[in-house]
């Protein structure tokens, strides 16, 4: 059997206001085509389809467009919610869909029974588990006291009763100890969210959602398969894939990663100004794709957004990277406040922004204005 595995869609995300919802649904559709091609039985998504509780219009008819793709090309679909999905919104008729093969997580209440397919190694066991909260699992328990994430999941997977012999897959959306995070994620102060990988060691995959970056946890088939799309900054060079898992008989699997090809790009380019203007004419890339720009130029150039969006419509950024930037992320000591003159403090002000000391021309100047507004003592 080949499974497929995509998670935190986040349809109708916008990136620094910019709306995603062309680029989403063209991933999708390529998605669907790769789908077809390496002749996958079942797609897992593992949470967050849509970036808000309410889901808007736009995301709503991409993902009802992935979703017949799907059920034409004869592909089953399994689907959980995540922390940004509303478990109640996202279900909602979800028992109308499973004869087009078509699986929703239902509102978790205490259990969760397999969906089971089977091939010529027998049945695969589909666990499909929603985002929980220790407050979600402790409303179905009288006897245990739940306090954390990981007591909520060890318990939420004990109640599945596992028949350990079968091959058993999980979808969960939660967040791991040792993931990498990326800027485009929701944190929790220090990490109260996150379970321990071993808590999915009897799966013989686990097919994660929640963390943006791609990553294999722990000794076990535990993945995050990381978001389609990049949708911050600090993911600007990761290579998005999706992961393709063969099962064969139990204890045996073989993962290919495919990788996705966006729409736009999400690119870093640093340079002065005038660097960028002149290479933009031979870059071989998308001049459509979205832009992190930071100038190196020494003093901030006037109109420089407007310049390098004629030839990078996408910018989603501007930055400086200059003696006054550098100079800037220094800790400023400006004790003794009291028993120094005006002139004293603006000069420690003035290096502690641009990098260097004030010319005699420029103290001369402020100290010209200071006897203006205060007097000459």
């Amino acid at each position: 059997m080949k499974l497929a595995h995509i998670s935190d869609l986040h349809l109708g995300k916008t990136l620094y206001n910019y709306s995603l919802i062309e680029d989403q649904e063209y991933i999708l559709e390529q998605i669907v085509g790769i789908l077809v091609e390496k002749k996958v039985d079942v797609l897992m998504i593992a949470g967050d389809v849509f970036d808000k509780n309410v889901a808007p219009e736009a995301g709503l008819k991409v993902f009802r467009k992935f979703l017949n793709r799907l059920v034409e090309s004869k592909i089953k679909v399994l689907i959980i919610s995540g922390n940004h999905d509303s478990a109640e919104r996202l279900t909602f008729g979800g028992e109308f869909m499973t004869e087009k093969g078509i699986f929703f997580s239902k509102v978790y209440d205490g259990q969760i029974d397999p969906v089971s397919f089977e091939d010529e190694y027998g049945p695969v066991n589909f666990y499909l588990l929603p985002f929980i909260k220790p407050q979600i699992v402790s409303h179905y328990i009288e006897d245990e006291k739940i306090d954390t994430y990981e007591e909520a999941v060890q318990f939420a997977v004990k109640n599945m009763n596992l028949n350990t012999s079968e091959r058993n897959v999980i979808l969960a959306h939660q967040n791991i100890l040792s993931a990498k995070r990326c800027e485009s994620e929701e944190n929790i102060i220090g990490g109260l969210d996150a379970v321990s990988d071993a808590v999915f060691k009897d799966f013989d995959y686990t097919a994660l959602g929640h963390i943006h970056s791609q990553q294999k946890i722990g000794k076990n088939n535990v993945f995050f398969c990381g978001t389609p799309l990049k949708y911050s900054v600090s993911e600007f060079d990761q290579e998005k894939k999706m992961p393709i898992i063969s099962l064969a008989e139990k204890g045996k699997l073989d993962i290919e990663m495919i990788p996705l090809i966006p729409k736009r790009d999400l690119r870093k380019i640093t340079g002065t100004l005038e660097e960028i203007l002149s290479n933009a004419k031979n870059d071989p890339n998308n001049h459509e794709d979205f832009i992190d720009i930071t100038l190196t130029n020494e003093d901030e150039v006037m109109d420089a957004l407007a310049s390098l969006r004629t030839v990078y419509p996408n910018v989603l950024k501007l930055s400086y990277d200059n003696k006054a930037s550098r100079a800037a992320e220094n800790i400023e000591n400006f004790s003794g406040v009291n028993e120094k003159k005006p002139l004293e403090i603006f000069e420690t002000f003035y290096q502690s922004r641009r990098g260097a000391e004030m010319s005699e021309e420029q103290r001369t100047y402020i100290q010209s204005l200071i006897e203006k507004i205060w007097g000459e003592n």
